[in-house]
């Protein structure tokens, strides 16, 4: 092929995606691997020594794809061993903080090694907040307990596990104490955040307030942490939060600056190239390597190494060609919502924008530039659209406007204070003289942004695809732009059948969930709350609180059906034929047989007498209990046998009428 680099890259991800979906035996992948080189080396010797062969061609891809695809499999299972600590009653820890995540009104969070287990496993650490924000390498003791990170509490929740599973995270520890502070190891890691602490501690020496500060951290490094909330929100109702992550728009942005400067300043060649070549691997390093960043930056290593060579440099290939060699080194990052959607993003406006480019080009530079931008963000948004259905469930319907006012600001800024952080280092006094500007500018857009969100009462539309329709859906939106760059009949057949199919999937997936009949108990920090659903309705008993309600909209939106009513909670009802009953800390319950029973605000009853009284089926501990007394009511129904489930631990029940399961 003249492009080999796309079947390896395909085979590779496949492989990836194999991993993570099937459980193979390692011996088996490790000798399909070790059988498909070996095949494929013969092949190449074969080809080589004898000529071209077209009969080969069949087995050469075959011999192709297996390969990359075992490789991307056990690189995958390699970087995934399963973690198990075995005294999960442990009180006592010794951990070393690896990255400081954004802390909550009760707690400081962070991702730290567990320096007291022999494999320093990197666990989730929650303690208090009366001590200062810690910092990356300082070790710390601890009491607290430690536990496997928990599941989704309510049906079709961010799985937050899973997330934290594909960063090497299995754990978490808590503790309500303020923790011993031993000290500070000097790393890598440690020096390279230091280093970013000081060149972000200018702005605070230039003037800025705490809410531009916050927002500057977020555009230069990526730092959330001090990212003012209302701020965050706005660029979220526009669909415009990609401008707060550092990005590859912003690499791309500083690496041409730098460019620009250092032409001007008639450096030569060499200097220029090593001069940019240190900046990325330091701003690399600084944003955390976040894939979008990582993507950028060697994307425009490999434009220098192909401009240094004479090569010419074809953005697909450099775009295919990034992605294999990160997932080479880290195949999670595949995982990674914003690794996809950069990516895709980059493909979207390489493959697309080129078909309507002259429909935004204009002959006046300030039309042409901001005719671009419409361009260049209809067909970014229309290629992410559907990732973007699937993982935030949301159309956003003002992401061109925010994208018109947004990106030429926060590009200019970014480019300014950049460079001001930059000078400041010679003189803060002199740079300090522009702070006003740049802050004018910036509470410009905050302002912007906020009278507009004001003006507009709906900002997203609320929709989901499963994973099928989101594939289908992407694959709609390529084919649709690959038969505008050349028209041909076929590719009309191709559209068709990819839309039939999404059609299909579709009307199964409603003719599904209209038949789908189930109740269930959704897990309240708060409330018992059920819903009985049957079709395309739910009867909803009990009120949620305002999680529990985020929890029901998913719920809504993933079986495409509704709540018709609400009713109250009663201490007992009939539902579909079967009897309930909930005993709260009143303690008071009829002595009849009930199908299902919940105990819920911590009744202290006697549970002999209630098992001869009710003779329940089935216990559900309401995760409104307190812990230790849902742990005495489960080593009690665990000793004799008697089905219970507790909600603390396990999340909501689900009673599905349809196949008979719980």
């Amino acid at each position: 092929m003249k492009y080999p680099i796309y079947p390896i890259t395909f085979s590779y991800v496949s492989g990836i995606f194999c991993g993570f979906y099937l459980k193979l035996p390692d011996i088996a992948v490790v000798s399909v691997t070790v059988l498909s080189f070996v095949t494929l080396f013969s092949l190449y010797i074969l080809q080589r020594n004898k000529g071209f062969n077209n009969k080969l061609n069949l087995f050469t891809i075959l011999a192709v794809f297996v390969t990359f695809s075992s490789l991307g499999f056990l690189s995958y299972i390699f970087n995934n061993k399963p973690i198990i600590i075995d005294d999960l009653n442990a009180k006592e820890f010794t951990i070393k903080v690896t990255d400081v995540l954004k802390s909550n009104a009760y707690s400081h969070r962070m991702y730290a090694n567990l320096l007291s287990q022999k494999d320093q496993p990197k666990v989730l650490v929650t303690f208090s907040n009366k001590l200062d924000i810690p910092k990356v390498g300082t070790v710390y003791k601890l009491v607290g307990t430690i536990k496997k990170v928990a599941e989704p509490r309510n049906l079709y929740d961010f799985n937050y596990s899973e997330y934290l599973r594909l960063r090497n995270i299995h754990y978490q520890i808590t503790s309500y104490h303020e923790p011993f502070k031993i000290k500070e190891e000097k790393s890598f890691q440690s020096i390279i955040i230091s280093g970013r602490d000081y060149l972000t501690a200018q702005f605070s020496k230039l003037g800025y307030s705490e809410k531009t500060q916050g927002f500057i951290q977020a555009l230069l490094f990526g730092i959330k942490t001090n990212l003012n909330d209302e701020i965050q929100q706005q660029f979220k109702d526009f669909g415009i939060l990609h401008v707060l992550a550092v990005s590859g728009m912003h690499v791309v942005l500083l690496f041409s600056t730098i460019s620009y400067v250092l032409r001007k300043l008639r450096l030569s060649k060499n200097v220029i190239t090593v001069i940019l070549i240190v900046f990325l691997l330091i701003f690399s390093l600084m944003a955390g390597f976040s894939g979008s960043v990582v993507r950028a930056a060697l994307m425009c290593l490999m434009t220098i190494v192909g401009t240094l060579t004479g090569r010419r440099i074809h953005t697909i290939n450099l775009l295919v060609g990034s992605m294999l060699l990160i997932l080479l080194f880290e195949p999670n990052y595949l995982f990674d919502v914003g690794f996809q959607l950069s990516y895709l993003a980059v493909f979207s406006i390489v493959f697309c924008y080129r078909v309507i480019q002259h429909y935004f080009t204009f002959k006046n530079w300030i039309l042409n530039y901001f005719g671009q931008l419409i361009g260049v963000s209809l067909v970014a948004q229309l290629g992410v659209l559907p990732l973007s259905i699937y993982y935030f469930k949301q159309i956003p319907l003002l992401f061109l406007i925010g994208n018109i006012i947004a990106i030429p600001i926060t590009s200019f800024l970014l480019c300014a204070w950049f460079i001001q952080m930059v000078l400041s280092l010679i003189s803060v006094e002199v740079l300090a003289l522009i702070t006003p500007i740049l802050s004018w500018i910036s509470t410009f857009c905050f302002d912007s942004l906020s009278r507009l969100s004001d003006y507009f009462s709906i900002k997203t539309i609320d929709f989901h695809f499963g994973i099928l329709q989101t594939i289908l859906a992407l694959l709609m939106v390529f084919t649709i732009f690959w038969f505008f760059q050349k028209k041909k009949l076929y590719k009309v057949y191709v559209f068709l059948s990819i839309v039939i199919l999404f059609q299909l999937i579709t009307l199964q997936n409603v003719i599904e969930n209209k038949r789908k009949e189930e109740i269930v108990v959704m897990s309240d920090a708060d409330n018992v709350v059920i819903l009985n659903k049957v079709g395309s309705k739910i009867n909803q008993i009990g009120n949620a609180n305002k999680y529990t309600l985020q929890s029901l909209k998913n719920y809504e939106l993933h079986t495409n059906s509704k709540v018709k009513t609400i009713d109250s909670i009663q201490n007992s009802f009939v539902l579909k034929g079967k009897t309930w009953l909930v005993i709260d800390s009143l303690e008071v319950y009829p002595k009849q047989k009930f199908d299902y029973v919940v105990l819920y605000q911590n009744p202290k009853i006697n549970l002999d007498r209630l098992m001869h009284d009710v003779q329940p089926k089935m216990i559900l501990l309401h995760n409104a209990n307190y812990q230790y007394l849902n742990e005495e009511y489960s080593a009690y129904f665990k000793k004799r046998k008697i089905p219970y489930h507790d909600m603390r631990t396990k999340g909501s029940y689900v009673i599905d009428y349809n196949s008979g399961n719980n």
